[in-house]
């Protein structure tokens, strides 16, 4: 059985000139855990969502059209990772209200997709609300406005869903959240490490009842310099989540979803070196 340092150091393995960034979700709720036997299944709710949360926008666009069988809801969004990815709601330039999802990666700082706040199709986000571990009942970390956000102007001048460069940054309103619900960890690895990876994404799939959070497992089937593909399930709503591998205790970003990718896969902006230095440049905004 592989134990947790050989498992921390596949991590660290095959990444490219050294761009890894360690994830940051043990060390949280002073550095201690619950037994797994007494982990309680309902805390304290911290906020609730107002209104209702229905279905995206069906005007097109990026989002999946995945089969929904092997999603796996997750009912218990205070635990890791779940903890650290938050539903957002987004008032477009036009159209009505649509859903997507965010992830924490420093203490204010969530990754999300490029196209949730500039969209090909219903334009520039006017509003956008963080609802962080949203269980489709209570955003168990806090509801929080966005204060900034960045993404590369490559986006700006050519957003589509052919685009690699769709990623962004935003940042919320409390300097400290991450220091209490912990973040993601990412890295920019060679191609050689996609041969068939394991990984995980967790999303708010908007047409599932109040657009509780979801996750699916699968496997990387293809990868570019901008793009992987996998067979992970998916729906709309869940652009913007986190596309992870796990190495022990390790939760490892190693792409953004964004879209179907025709066929069967998925697929999700790869975390190369732009996103990289976007990410490591914000962490601390």
């Amino acid at each position: 059985m592989t134990d947790k340092s050989d498992a921390v150091d596949a991590s660290r393995h095959m990444v490219r000139e050294g761009r890894f960034k360690n994830s940051f979700m043990m060390g949280t709720n002073g550095g201690s855990t619950y037994e797994r036997m007494l982990r309680p299944s309902a805390p304290h709710p911290e906020s609730a969502l107002t209104g209702p949360v229905g279905q995206e926008s069906a005007s097109g666009g990026l989002h999946n059209l995945g089969s929904p069988n092997a999603l796996q809801l997750i009912a218990d969004t205070s635990r890791i990772p779940a903890r650290s990815v938050a539903l957002l709601s987004i008032t477009p330039e036009k159209g009505p209200m649509r859903y997507g999802t965010a992830w924490l990666i420093g203490p204010r700082t969530l990754a999300t997709a490029a196209h949730n706040l500039l969209h090909p199709e219903v334009g520039a986000t006017q509003a956008m609300l963080v609802h962080l571990a949203f269980d489709g009942h209570v955003a168990r970390g806090g509801t929080y406005r966005v204060i900034d956000n960045h993404f590369l102007s490559g986006w700006r001048q050519r957003s589509s869903d052919i685009s690699p460069l769709d990623f962004a940054v935003i940042k919320i309103e409390d300097p400290e959240i991450g220091n209490r619900r912990g973040w993601f960890g990412f890295a920019d690895y060679e191609d050689a490490k996609f041969n068939n990876m394991i990984v995980n994404v967790f999303g708010h799939p908007a047409t599932r009842p109040r657009a509780a959070m979801y996750g699916s497992a699968g496997r990387v089937v293809q990868s570019d310099p901008g793009f992987l593909w996998y067979d992970c399930q998916t729906e709309g709503g869940m652009s913007g989540g986190p596309v992870i591998a796990v190495f022990g205790e390790e939760r490892i970003a190693v792409g953004i979803h964004i879209a179907g990718g025709g066929g069967s896969n998925n697929r999700g902006a790869r975390l190369n070196n732009a996103a990289y230095d976007m990410f490591m440049q914000y962490q601390s905004w």
